[in-house]
């Protein structure tokens, strides 16, 4: 009679404990979702390069010409890369100055930029940026310096590159030397 007694307890102990009340595991996570539900979605904004950036270049040939290059990316223009519900990512866009001097005498002061060689029937174009202007140390001359210049479609991840050459009166030629499409 006695091993029934504690049979009943032990049953009705069982039966008791099992009244469907939530875990603690259960409630933290009831918890967490009530929380999440009342919080405002938050939105992240990256950038490539992520501040600023400048790189100037200064190129001294034959001790006669001097090339000063400032490649600088833009605080205002930026090229959407990709958007979605919580995080949108940017490319900036890129510009150079360029001075172009021999023997203390101005040749050359222009700016590049990807606007300046848009064409309405490339739709590289539409997404590109001037990647880097530099001087082709290789094959400029004191009578004609030769600079090379890099696009880049950041949204396709094509490029083009373009030679300028400059003669001593300031006459530019540009061409298209490669790209990938």
């Amino acid at each position: 009679m006695r091993k029934l007694i504690y049979f009943l307890v032990l049953i009705s102990i069982v039966f008791v404990s099992c009244d469907s009340r939530k875990n603690q595991n259960d409630l933290l996570q009831e918890a967490i979702s009530e929380y999440n539900k009342n919080q405002p979605k938050v939105e992240t904004i990256s950038f490539y390069p992520i501040e600023y950036t400048e790189v100037t270049t200064d190129t001294l040939i034959s001790n006669k010409v001097k090339v000063h290059i400032k490649n600088y990316s833009l605080e205002d223009e930026t090229i959407l890369l990709t958007k979605t519900d919580n995080h949108t990512k940017y490319h900036r866009v890129f510009e150079s100055e360029i001075s172009i001097k021999k023997n203390n005498k101005n040749i050359l002061t222009t700016k590049i930029s990807a606007k300046d060689f848009a064409t309405t029937n490339d739709i590289f174009w539409d997404n590109a940026t001037l990647e880097q202007v530099w001087v082709n140390q290789e094959i400029s001359t004191v009578e004609e310096i030769n600079l090379e210049m890099s696009f880049v479609n950041p949204l396709d991840k094509t490029f083009k590159l373009y030679r300028m050459s400059v003669n001593q009166n300031g006459k530019q030629q540009t061409y298209l030397i490669e790209e990938q499409s």
